[in-house]
């Protein structure tokens, strides 16, 4: 593709699939600037642009929407770039290596955290404790976090740096795990991470910018164009100074985006989004870059951690059934504030009975308030029986789910959660029978932010409950049009029309044609960001 650097272009030559049920597939597509100013046949669409304009042959690839992650954490993604990853390791002595190596510079009060471990690569799916840390580390303080975000590992340094001892007051929603002799293991979860995670420092701006760039340059590297992305206003429930200086930190780095961002904001305080809600974070026009509309809570935890509230127990910790982070009336006042001041509320729930409660939390909401254009959601939304389904649908919630967790989980969640309950577990196919909008995400860091896979997931399910795998088409559609409707920007963007922005990604393959067992091998070739290229696969010679 010969793309000169023009601000009139036409895309012609292979299959454009615009995302739009009135017309779904276009010969060429015009645009100027950052805008999309034509679409149809060659002829009209050159007609249109009239002159000065460069023809971009797609020499047979399929141009479509760009991608939307309608859920991840970007700044928490740049933390984890700036941190060891822990994400391939398979055994004990591997995690000790790695983490001996990241605290060999530290000095003996700085905490070193290792992310995205995975206790089910083990050969036995158990958690270390800080037994095990010790022998790795025994003078400086470390910590290794599940890569749900929902539990971790301290070693003894790290308990003390964070004055963690045996009559430390358990924070409300949080664990503080104790072996049978009644002495600390090390592991804790939840609400009571924050006691670690407090002291986790703000590394130089520097740093951050080369990881920000990092982070972005791999979101244009997987098509994706726009962002959900959540920051942390404040609330206990991030990365010590340096989740709480969120704001300042994103403010930073501003100039080194290239996504649009839809930000999402975990506040203690709802009425912050009012005074977020202002340039720069917020450009105040309908097709600005960045917009502050939306404020997230959590209900409950993980499958992983065994934390997600759960109306059973688990199958295979038959005294644990997760419980609730947050006290329901507590997190209703907070609803209330927001969903009265016009914003969208998204609600992290995960078990059976967390999202029972989600749900039931919005009925009153929009019982006492109607508003029939909320658009409130359920983040993650992971097990749905029929009556939330009934209920979301009826209340127009909006169900944003993870793909990708399919793909982590498929081989331990019979274990974790037993044949019946699995029937009920990331049932995209029957939220979108229910007449549910599905819109899809990565919870990135806490998974790879490749759509391609995603769609994958979709599409296959790794045999996990077939019954519910969905149609290309339908997946496509949770990323781009539904994605759009899930922010209030199905008017700018999500399908091919004019006058919406040129937010585009380039695909070697028509994702539609490609056989099931070949979507993994599909490849993003291009992506541009309102008539930008960002990205572009450099082509074999």
């Amino acid at each position: 593709m010969n793309d000169k650097d023009s601000v009139k272009k036409i895309f012609f030559g292979g299959t454009i699939l615009t995302m739009n049920d009135n017309q779904k597939t276009i010969e060429a597509i015009g645009i100027e600037g950052e805008k999309i100013i034509a679409i149809g046949e060659l002829d009209n669409v050159k007609s249109k642009m009239k002159s000065d304009y460069t023809l971009i042959d797609l020499r047979n690839k399929t141009l479509l929407p760009g991608f939307i992650d309608c859920h991840l954490h970007p700044l928490s993604y740049i933390l984890h770039l700036l941190n060891p990853d822990l994400s391939n390791v398979n055994n004990l002595d591997e995690l000790k290596s790695i983490m001996i190596q990241a605290a060999l510079d530290r000095s003996s009060n700085e905490l070193t955290i290792g992310f995205n471990f995975s206790e089910e690569n083990f050969k036995e799916a158990l958690l270390p404790t800080k037994y095990d840390l010790d022998k790795a580390v025994p003078d400086k303080p470390i910590f290794i976090l599940r890569y749900d975000g929902h539990i971790g590992i301290a070693n003894t340094k790290a308990l003390e740096l964070a004055g963690i001892h045996k009559g430390t007051p358990i924070p409300e929603g949080g664990e503080i795990r104790k072996d049978k002799n009644g002495e600390l293991n090390g592991i804790i979860s939840e609400k009571a991470l924050s006691l670690i995670l407090s002291k986790v420092s703000i590394p130089k701006q520097k740093e951050i910018n080369t990881a920000a760039d990092k982070a972005f340059n791999i979101f244009a590297r997987n098509g994706i164009t726009s962002l959900h992305g959540i920051i942390n206003a404040g609330a206990i429930e991030e990365y010590g100074a340096f989740g709480k200086d969120e704001v300042s930190i994103l403010k930073s780095i501003l100039d080194r985006i290239h996504q649009n961002w839809y930000i999402m904001v975990t506040t203690d305080n709802p009425l912050d989004l009012k005074n977020l809600k202002q340039p720069p974070l917020d450009e105040l026009k309908n097709d600005g870059k960045f917009k502050v509309n939306c404020l997230k809570l959590f209900l409950d935890g993980s499958f992983g951690a065994k934390t997600a509230c759960m109306y059973e127990p688990f199958t295979d910790a038959y005294d644990m059934c997760g419980f609730c982070t947050v006290d329901e009336e507590e997190i209703y006042s907070k609803m209330k504030d927001a969903h009265n001041e016009r914003f969208q509320i998204c609600i992290h729930a995960i078990g059976d009975k967390a999202n029972r409660i989600a749900m039931n939390l919005y009925k009153r909401l929009l019982t006492d308030f109607p508003n029939k254009n909320a658009r409130h959601r359920i983040e993650h939304a992971s097990i749905l029986r029929k009556d939330v389904l009934e209920d979301m649908e009826k209340f127009g919630i909006i169900a944003s789910c993870q793909p990708p967790f399919i793909n982590s989980e498929y081989f331990w969640l019979e274990k974790r959660l037993g044949k019946e309950r699995c029937q009920y577990t990331y049932p995209m196919k029957s939220i979108i029978n229910s007449g549910v909008i599905l819109i899809s995400g990565s919870d990135c860091p806490i998974e790879d932010t490749n759509v391609i896979l995603g769609l994958h997931a979709l599409v296959n399910r790794n045999n996990f409950i077939p019954e519910e795998c969905i149609s290309m088409e339908e997946a496509l559609k949770t990323y781009t049009i539904n994605a759009a409707y899930a922010a209030f920007e199905e008017d700018i963007k999500g399908s091919l029309e004019e006058n919406k922005l040129a937010d585009f990604v380039i695909l070697d393959k028509n994702p539609l044609d490609v056989p099931k067992n070949k979507i993994k091998e599909i490849k993003v070739i291009e992506t541009l960001i309102r008539g930008k290229t960002v990205f572009k696969l450099k082509e074999n010679k």
